[in-house]
């Protein structure tokens, strides 16, 4: 079980022990590696950034710092990135990491089986083998954890992985300086090589990566139409960045089905009691997926295995929810990963 991963399948508790003190809960955002298990219990390993001045020095168990904010505080993908977990004041942890402003952290602590979704990587806690899939951080959960720093509390900033940013970046010229491979999305596959020299655009920027556009030329018998009515290779970062552009489009987008939900009131750029896909991507990007189902296609993914993969043409609804980094989008097709599709 150590070297498997898992994600969550709603907010739970993270303990000391199986059942010891409460250190704090868990989002349905949280991955974690898996330990040991003991009766309905699991070991999980964390690993997240939190603001430096909510935690202080300790020395404890093997321990550098402890959570000293009155209120407790969140624990984050990435500085302020996704809250993976609420701590409690005094919580024990150990650094591995350090970025301006914030620490990289790490806890080992006790959840329960029951809060566990399919493994990433390896069937750790149930006998059945999983299809393989990239690792991603896990989506979003449908409550978010309130953040406190120095025990003022604060609206929460919930954030998915690093927003393309457009606007002033558009007009930006550059220039290719080594053999470099051009990829479909930030950490996505290659579709290609930009030789040195090449002259560019920049359109975007996610991260450390950026999105440019450049022209060139090639046989016309070297191509063919592309699919119509779907843009393919948008990301739902820059659907963030550009809602006025994207809603309302249909995409190809590559995902992996999690499971089949009900839409609730926290969800309500969803219609109340609609059935809707839960789906992590679009890969190859961490984060969710909302995928709205036509009623009369539910039925059509209820024996899908968690984490299978599929390609959909979907509409963009919304580019996130009113809580969460998380687009919401409607099924128009599926075109791959499915039996008979």
């Amino acid at each position: 079980m150590a070297q498997a991963r898992s994600v969550l399948s709603g907010e739970t508790e993270l303990r000391r022990g199986s059942g010891g003190a409460l250190l704090g809960t868990l989002t349905e955002a949280a991955t974690v590696s898996l330990g040991r298990a003991e009766g309905g219990w699991a070991e999980v390993t964390l690993t997240g950034w939190i603001v430096r001045s909510s935690v202080g020095p300790a020395t404890r168990d093997g321990f550098d710092l402890a959570v000293s904010a009155t209120d407790g505080e969140n624990m984050r993908a990435e500085p302020n990135g996704t809250v993976v977990a609420r701590l409690q004041r005094g919580t024990l942890l150990r650094k591995i990491g350090s970025r301006s402003g914030w620490w990289h952290v790490k806890r080992t602590g006790w959840v329960r089986k029951r809060s566990l979704a399919a493994p990433l990587e390896t069937a750790a806690l149930t006998p059945r083998q999983n299809p393989a899939a990239p690792r991603a951080s896990a989506g979003p959960s449908p409550r978010q954890i309130p953040q406190s720093q120095a025990g003022t509390k604060r609206a929460p900033a919930p954030s998915a992985p690093p927003e393309v940013v457009a606007g002033d970046a558009g007009d930006a010229r550059v220039e290719v300086a080594r053999t470099a491979p051009l990829a479909v999305a930030p950490e996505g596959g290659r579709v290609g090589t930009l030789e040195p020299g090449t002259g560019a655009r920049v359109v975007g920027r996610a991260g450390d990566w950026v999105r440019v556009r450049f022209e060139g030329w090639m046989r016309e018998a070297d191509l063919k139409p592309a699919a119509e009515g779907a843009l393919v290779g948008v990301s739902a970062a820059e659907v963030r960045a550009e809602p006025q552009r994207f809603v309302g489009q249909v995409v190809e987008w590559r995902v992996q089905f999690i499971a089949i939900q009900t839409a609730d009131e926290l969800r309500s750029e969803l219609p109340a009691g609609q059935p809707f896909l839960l789906t992590r991507g679009p890969l190859p990007e961490p984060g969710f997926v909302y995928v709205i189902l036509p009623r009369q296609q539910a039925l059509e993914f209820q024996n899908l295995p968690p984490l299978q993969e599929l390609v959909l043409r979907v509409t963009i609804k919304a580019p996130r929810t009113k809580y969460l980094a998380t687009p919401v989008v409607e099924l128009a097709s599926v075109v791959s990963g499915m039996a008979g599709k």
